[in-house]
């Protein structure tokens, strides 16, 4: 590496070829990137969805959800199986270790459940596979809505007229549409004439199926031509359906229309939307993998516009949410971020260097190191994304330090009389070794992020791959490009000064500049003197300054548990969502009443509401799979932005949840949403494990109770808080058997008469609509109406229900939730705004109280059990991080004892890490710890510099104290800028000044602090320790120097 300055000055034409070279490959590079919300992070988690229309909980349990999760059980790398079993749906997550290969995973898992469903019931539906991505998330979510248009025609224009265009739109691979009401032929079976006729409905179902049918026949050959044989018996329209024959009474043909009404009408609502309190529907769009989501969404914009201008007056589609805005919005804020740090770091090196050529030579070396980081980006699919990109910001502190060393110490040969290249190449070459040790020390401290597992370890890969590229490229930009600029600028100096000389020309830059110069050049110089003169007053009494120091350590330890922590800082997304629950069993129309009142609460009580979406109720397809039960709603509300409001979103979020705390009968909670937790259980959640139901409910009411009564818990939810009521339809097998019938065949009857059968489908215009046969509404009402129902024997006679079965009423669980196979109750906390890491370890302390039955126990799972996990193995990470840090020092130094020297100041540097978190009241996250890993490479450069230099002095013959003032003096300078322009250049993120910008403010305020504190205590500690330990062990005999001069002179001569 030294031979590479020497090279770079010799051969500057050349390697400007070769920086143009690697700008462009940059350049191209970044133009592949895509652009994305979040890392392409594969998360291990398979969701199977399974739904059975009108059958409880219970049942759904034992006919879908165990069959499934015995037989998937057996998929390699299973970690966790969790499953949701509510009123017509089963919802199986199968978690998968870290690092499985989800692609094999999912196909193993269909395998499986194909021999899964030869015991799940024929009538259920197919269940549904799907991975989770959050970049598949919704790119754009529409609302459409109209003051005069009824849910089923706003649906029919939604998915017959608008999916298609928009799955044209260039980037968009699917739209699918949520509310409305969906077309559904519907046959009221009138029961006093289907008894009359001797029919009942399966037969009337039977025969519809029978006869709407079209059968391929084979092939005719007449003559010379082959004819397509088809035989034509489908529906062509409704009045061939009423006229269907379902029986022969006396040979005198029973016509559909003879026992029931038909009618062209909507399947039952079992869910909504709203869009500004007025019934409508949403459409979700959803992106193809690979594509820019900014540049879909720009499309997405503009061919809505169109589509406007051609939809009835009536109607209006606007956009809910697009996710675009907020990625736009975090991108733009890093990118300004990233250009006022470059701005902060060239007025710091103007400060130091007093010189605007020599700041510029660095000002083209930052820019340089970060296009060349592209390159390497798109070599290695990293995209670009909040996380890379705050690498990339991060960067621009830190790919400063390396050039900031080199040309400082070149600025310090130019001074000392040497010429241009001279200059160049010995002021590079005497700091190459350590230039290249600290960027390796914080590259390896970097290397335990890309193996700590969990979200936390995959999510900040992409972060710790784009500092390391950045690092990498900075040094050698530092020891070529550095080197070969400041020749070229030097040396046409010294030309100019020479030939100004000859023609006998002064050299005179102006008084007011000479005036900043001389100023600036007499504090640095006093500051200087000042550091030698009190360095040379401790170093006798070092032993006092690190007691000093040990004692400030041990002093703010205490601080760390006042801090509290979360996992990720909650960001202003510009939107918030309430989750509105009634009790279980509670019918559509009163869940209707609940939402309307609370959207005009909503609507008087946050004017800065931009639009206003509700989605209650059950739901078809995989959007159930989250939200299955019924008897609740989302509200979301979309806020203008940031800066046209004076209250953010959680201070209007809070007061909102203040006002709706009168709605009768609802349970309104916060959702905050978090994509990176496929589980979608937010905050702090405590699985209670126990076999039998009354007892385990016993144990979770008395924990509800104490949660409740804990300080800063809002409350607590039980998911056997409420039950769901039921209708029992208990069989008297004895009475069946003597009618030669079996159970099925009555529950079958039953099933056919409330829930109805699906007969057949009904095509126009291409368009498949559901025929449902059911009885009519009037012969259903309730329960004594129930018992009525009439029921076929074999020998043709009809039997109430009644007289096979009773009816009771029974109050069963609204959902059942299993964990590995195991029914467990879930105990949801209300943390309001006490951080996760408090509440949990209250928590705890309440749990720890309980006295557990044998067989009985608890964990902790939501963002909290995760949260745990990832603090546990980040702190790992800090440990192993700081242990290769010391090897490579220890292979630098060639000593065993000198590194640990320069480890002394990580402790320094986390005191300032807690009394920075403490004061801005900025709790500990994940990000904060990511902080404090790459604090642990950062600190620990100022050392290497220092004690390097000190080892030269040693090297060349002077004496150990001497060599420590003086090696620490000549250091100051380049340790204070550096460690200036890392600091200046987190402040923008620190300061949370842009969109997204929550999310970094703890890494970055983690920086600072721990930063600042251990380069103003470096200052001290480390030439005093280095000053007791070279001392010690010059007492003990030991050669403590292994250090040669850098230089091939033994003391630098100035040449001009």
């Amino acid at each position: 590496m030294k031979k590479l300055s020497k090279l770079a000055v010799e051969r500057p034409v050349t390697f400007i070829m070769i920086t143009l070279i690697v700008i462009g490959f940059g350049l191209f590079g970044l133009s592949r990137l895509s652009l994305n919300l979040y890392p392409d992070v594969s998360f291990p988690t398979i969701t199977v969805y399974t739904t059975y229309e009108g059958v409880a909980p219970e049942d759904i349990e034992t006919l879908i959800t165990r069959p499934i999760e015995e037989q998937v059980g057996s998929v390699s790398g299973l970690r966790r199986v969790r499953s949701l079993s509510s009123q017509g749906a089963s919802v199986i997550k199968l978690y998968f270790n870290w690092g499985t290969d989800i692609f094999v995973a999912e196909t193993d898992v269909r395998k499986q459940l194909d021999f899964a469903r030869r015991a799940v019931p024929q009538d259920a539906d197919q269940p549904i596979v799907f991975s989770y991505d959050p970049n598949q998330e919704p790119v754009i979510v529409l609302a459409l809505s109209s003051p005069v248009r009824n849910p089923s025609e706003l649906r029919t224009i939604a998915t017959q007229q608008l999916e298609q265009r928009l799955e044209r739109i260039s980037g968009i691979a699917a739209a699918e549409t949520a509310g409305g009401l969906e077309r559904q032929i519907n046959i009221w079976i009138r029961s006093d004439r289907l008894l009359a006729f001797n029919l009942d409905i399966a037969t009337v179902a039977n025969r519809l199926r029978q006869e709407n049918i079209q059968v391929p026949a084979g092939e005719l050959i007449e003559g010379r031509i082959v004819y397509s044989l088809r035989t034509i018996g489908e529906f062509r329209n409704l009045d061939e359906i009423r006229t269907t024959v379902v029986g022969i009474n006396n040979d005198i043909p029973i016509l559909l229309e003879d026992v029931a009404e038909i009618e062209d009408g909507v399947a039952q609502p079992i869910g909504n939307v709203h869009v500004r309190g007025e019934e409508g529907l949403i459409i979700n769009l959803y992106r193809q993998s690979d594509v820019n989501i900014v540049t879909t969404a720009a499309n997405v914009i503009t061919e809505i516009n169109r589509i406007q201008s051609i939809l009835p007056s009536d109607v209006q589609l606007e956009v809910l949410t697009n996710r675009a805005d907020f990625i736009k919005l975090s991108l733009n804020n890093l990118y300004v971020t990233a250009i006022q740090a470059i701005v902060l770091v060239i007025i710091i090196l103007l400060l130091f260097l007093r010189s605007f050529r020599t700041a510029l030579i660095i000002a083209i070396s930052i820019p340089i190191s970060i296009i060349a980081t592209f390159s390497v980006m798109d070599f290695s699919d990293v995209t670009l994304n909040v996380i890379s990109l705050s690498g990339l910001t991060l960067a621009v502190g830190l790919v400063v330090d390396n050039a900031v060393v080199v040309l400082e110490n070149i600025f310090r040969f130019r001074e000392d009389g040497y010429n241009g290249k001279k200059a160049a190449v010995y002021g590079a070459q005497e700091v190459a070794t350590p230039v290249i040790i600290s960027t390796l020390t914080t590259l390896v401290v970097l290397l335990p992020v890309l193996f700590v597992p969990g979200i936390a370890g995959f999510l900040f890969q992409d972060l710790a791959l784009t500092v390391s590229f950045a690092l990498i490229m900075s040094t050698l930009a530092a020891l070529s490009i550095i080197p070969l600029l400041s020749a070229q600028f030097f040396s046409r100096e010294d030309k100019r000064k020479l030939q100004r000389a000859e023609k006998g020309i002064a050299e005179h830059d102006g008084p007011s500049r000479n005036v900043i110069v001389r100023k600036l050049e007499s504090f640095f110089t006093s500051m200087e003197n000042g550091y030698t003169r009190l360095l040379t007053r401790i170093l006798n009494r070092s032993k006092l300054v690190i007691l000093g120091a040990v004692v400030l350590f041990s002093a703010t330890i205490p601080l760390y548990y006042t801090l509290g922590g979360e996992f990720f800082p909650p960001v202003d997304e510009n939107a918030f969502i309430l989750n509105v629950q009634r009790e279980p069993g509670v019918n559509l129309f009163e869940l209707q009443n609940t939402i309307y009142q609370v959207e005009q609460i909503i609507e008087r009580e946050v004017p800065e509401a931009r639009l206003i979406v509700s989605d209650y109720g059950d739901k078809r397809g995989v959007e159930g799979a989250d939200t299955p039960g019924g008897y609740q709603g989302t509200v979301r509300v979309e806020l203008v932005p940031r800066d046209q409001r004076d209250r953010g979103q959680f201070e209007i979020t809070a007061a909102t949840l203040l006002a709706l705390q009168d709605v009768p009968g609802a349970d309104i909670r916060e959702v905050r949403e978090n994509p990176l937790n496929p589980d979608g259980n937010d905050g702090l959640v405590i699985n209670v494990y126990g076999f039998d139901m009354t007892l385990k409910k016993e144990l979770t009411d008395g924990i509800q109770e104490s949660l409740i009564r804990t300080e800063g818990i809002v409350g607590a939810t039980s998911s056997s808080d409420a039950g769901r009521p039921e209708l029992q339809v208990v069989m008297d097998r004895e009475r069946i058997s003597r009618l030669n019938m079996t159970t099925s065949q009555v529950a079958n009857a039953v099933s056919d008469a409330v829930r109805g059968a699906i007969a057949t489908t009904f095509v126009e215009q291409g368009v498949e609509y559901t025929v449902l046969v059911q009885l009519s509404s009037e012969d259903r009402t309730n329960s004594q109406s129930l018992e009525n129902i009439q029921i076929r024997t074999p020998a043709g006679s009809w039997m109430p229900l009644s007289n096979l079965a009773r009816i009771e009423r029974y109050q069963g669980p609204s959902n059942i939730l299993r964990i590995n196979q195991e029914r467990v109750t879930e105990i949801a906390v209300d943390i309001g705004n006490l951080d996760l890491q408090t509440a949990t370890e209250r928590a705890e302390m309440v749990l720890r109280g309980v006295e557990w039955p044998d067989g009985y126990r608890y964990d902790i799972g939501g963002t909290a059990e995760e949260q745990a996990e990832s603090f546990g193995f980040l702190l790992i990470a800090f440990f192993i991080a700081a242990v290769l840090a010391y090897m490579v020092m220890a292979s630098q130094f060639e000593s065993l004892t000198e590194p640990f020297i320069i480890i002394a100041t990580i402790p320094l540097a986390l005191t300032g890490v807690l009394f920075t978190l403490f004061i801005t009241s900025t709790p500990v996250s994940v990000t904060a710890m990511i902080g404090l890993i790459l604090l642990a490479g950062i600190v620990v450069n100022n050392g290497i510099v220092m004690i390097d230099y000190i080892k030269v002095l040693q090297a060349r013959g002077v004496e150990r104290a001497e060599a420590v003032i003086r090696g620490a003096s000549r250091r100051l300078r380049p340790i204070l800028m550096t460690a200036a322009t890392t600091i200046l250049s987190m402040v923008p993120l620190a300061l949370e000044l842009g969109a997204g910008s929550e999310t970094w403010s703890p890494m970055a305020r983690t920086v600072i602090g721990g930063l600042t504190m251990s380069t103003a205590l470096m200052l001290l500690v480390v030439p005093c320790l280095y000053y007791l330990v070279n001392g010690l062990i010059e007492r003990l005999g030991f050669d403590a120097v292994h250090k040669v001069d850098p230089l091939e002179f033994d003391e630098p001569e100035a040449t001009s």
